[in-house]
């Protein structure tokens, strides 16, 4: 059942689905109809979950703290190019992944960032987490418009012919 409505919050005014509040009325987590842009000392992020699963797993791609700052967000569109100041790289962004659902497609995981006081702490497509202290890498944010157009998948799963795992 969809309850979709006009939020305000810290990022703006968008359309939501799947919306809780704290007790004061600050909105505490949303589903955004629409990509939401999210601006942070590391960059400018899309807050954006377009993929089949995100309905199954009912994890909210917007996730925001009681005083309305952004906590978290899901995203196919934002990836993180992070470099250590020794030197080693690493590089994260939702990844094509088995089908949990056992379909023998494969799905866009999207990765999950959190914005901690001085750190990222990203979930990969894989569920591994990385600690990111921004006193120790430097981030710069990767955006995957590819994954935005191809995270959706071609529609409605009970009439799949695979065509959402081609890559």
């Amino acid at each position: 059942m969809s309850n979709i409505q006009e939020i305000e919050t810290s990022v703006g005014t968008f359309m939501a689905d799947r919306v809780e509040f704290y007790e004061n009325g600050v909105v505490k987590s949303a589903e955004p109809e629409q990509q939401v842009f999210f601006s942070h000392e590391t960059g400018l992020y899309i807050a954006y979950d377009n993929t089949p699963l995100k309905d199954e797993e009912h994890l909210p791609t917007l996730e925001f703290e009681p005083d309305g700052r952004v906590k978290a967000l899901r995203t196919v569109g934002t990836g993180l190019i992070c470099r250590s100041k020794d030197g080693k790289a690493l590089r994260i962004g939702a990844e094509w992944r088995p089908d949990p659902r056992e379909t023998g497609a494969n799905v866009l995981i999207p990765i999950r960032i959190q914005f901690l006081e001085n750190e990222l702490l990203v979930t990969d497509s894989d569920g591994q987490d990385h600690h990111l202290p921004l006193d120790t890498y430097e981030i710069q944010v990767d955006y995957l418009t590819d994954n935005i157009v191809m995270g959706g998948g071609c529609g409605d799963c009970s009439t799949c012919n695979g065509c959402c795992s081609v890559q």
